[in-house]
């Protein structure tokens, strides 16, 4: 298994083929641009290294800090000073495309509606995802700063079906099941008029996996046309399986 990182694949940037593949040696943020009149995301890692837009799918992973595996501080949303072309004081928000998607990594790729949850923290505001809660308006991210710059970071925290505690160690701990969990999001950017909405985009997390599982996951989501999310998840719960072969 590779040493655990955030991966993300590229869509159409800047003429590229739609899910031609980027890996990033450090945790890749969602860094928004405005190009054109259009809400696009790319990505930027924390060691400075910026990939441009438009990326649909980022990876991240659980269980990087052994002592509180199921609460990543990811993704995050960043931008810098100057480079996103984002108007001072717009406000950036998020929503919920549709509900959460979960894959056991075992065969072809086949996306099932979870027992277990996951609740992302953004601020003082939370959203729980399960296998049936469907798409969600979500809230503020953080307003630009004048020089053009912005840096947020989520709380994503995985729990067992019917867990309240998922920290290792602590009364009525639950280990969540092990596999990939997926679902989508959008962000959009509210400036003194109009509103813009961005490409939608897949966080897919990994939580002990091999890094190939994960790969595979987020190769079948990048080849999936939008709108994706609702059409998963009624395939999954008819029982019919959405599948894509590993490229």
């Amino acid at each position: 298994m590779h040493p655990l990182m955030s991966r993300l694949l590229t869509g159409a940037a800047l003429g590229a083929a739609v899910g031609a593949t980027a890996v990033a040696d450090d945790h890749c943020d969602i860094a928004p641009y405005l190009v054109n009149g259009a809400l696009m995301t790319g990505g930027l890692t924390h060691n400075g290294v910026a990939t441009a837009p438009t990326i649909s799918v980022y990876g991240f992973e659980f269980g990087e800090d052994a002592a509180d595996p199921y609460n990543p501080s990811d993704p995050g949303v960043n931008q810098t000073a100057g480079t996103g072309n984002l108007p001072a004081g717009a406000a950036l928000r998020y929503n919920l495309l549709g509900s959460l998607l979960y894959w056991d990594g075992t065969g072809d790729v086949a996306w099932n509606a979870p027992t277990d949850t996951i609740t992302l923290l953004c601020g003082a505001n939370s959203r729980t995802l399960t296998g049936t809660s469907g798409a969600q308006a979500g809230s503020l991210i953080q307003s630009v700063a004048a020089d053009g710059s912005l840096h947020k970071h989520f709380t994503t925290s995985l729990y067992a079906a019917g867990a309240t505690v998922n920290v290792p160690g602590e009364p009525e701990y639950v280990a969540p099941t092990t596999g990939i969990y997926a679902f989508q999001m959008e962000l959009t950017l509210t400036p003194m008029t109009g509103t813009y909405t961005s490409n939608a985009f897949w966080l897919v997390f990994n939580n002990g996996m091999s890094e190939e599982v994960h790969d595979a996951a987020m190769t079948a989501l990048a080849t999936v046309p939008e709108p994706t999310a609702l059409a998963l998840l009624a395939a999954a719960t008819a029982g019919l399986l959405h599948r894509r072969r590993r490229q």
